[in-house]
């Protein structure tokens, strides 16, 4: 292996500042909360850029099947990597996207060491200022979300059985997929909605 000490030292470092990485986004067909990739990210670039670390990921092949590779990088030049092969449910662009943000969260939080954990009821407001979370803006995924639930209540689908439908087609809940899945699974949605109400 690699000479890693100056990158495990960093690394040392880093996992000392970081805090269990907020649940703030909610999925609304189960009722849950959870850490998007995002909010993992804006969590933990600041401390990882102070101690000369990044991470790196990229869509690759293991096999020849789908996969994503995430490096962890030092800045003396030292890294560490690893491959995991993705689970795609559909091999389609949709649901090759949907696994790699799905896995891409999951890799992150690996190398790292990070945890996610639910709001602990205003105690985290004791930690010190560098640690306290970040206000999270609305990201697409979340706004195609919103469209998506704005649908199921115009045409009074059921919640539990979109999710579960998501979830066979793309091998991942709604809360994890990317904006354009769950985009073109909206789409998808309202034009059957649509020939339904026609042909009743």
């Amino acid at each position: 292996m690699t000479d890693i000490d100056q990158l495990a030292a960093a690394l040392v470092g880093a996992q000392a500042e970081f805090a269990a990485i907020p649940k703030t986004a909610e999925n609304p067909f189960f009722h849950s909360k959870y850490a998007d990739l995002a909010t993992v990210v804006s969590h933990t670039q600041p401390i990882l850029a102070k101690h000369g670390l990044a991470v790196a990921q990229f869509p690759t092949t293991l096999d020849g099947d789908p996969a994503l590779t995430t490096w962890l990088l030092h800045s003396s030049g030292q890294s560490l990597k690893d491959t995991m092969r993705l689970c795609a449910a559909k091999n389609d662009p949709q649901g090759q996207g949907a696994a790699i943000t799905y896995a891409r969260r999951f890799a992150y939080m690996a190398v790292l060491g990070l945890v996610a954990d639910a709001d602990d009821d205003g105690n985290t407001a004791t930690r010190a200022k560098q640690n306290e979370p970040i206000a999270k803006a609305k990201t697409p995924a979340d706004a195609a979300r919103d469209k998506l639930s704005a649908l199921m209540k115009l045409h009074k689908l059921d919640g539990k059985k979109l999710g579960q439908r998501f979830l066979d087609d793309f091998g991942i809940t709604i809360y994890e997929g990317d904006a354009e899945t769950i985009n073109a699974f909206a789409a998808i949605i309202a034009d059957e909605a649509a020939v339904d109400e026609a042909a009743g």
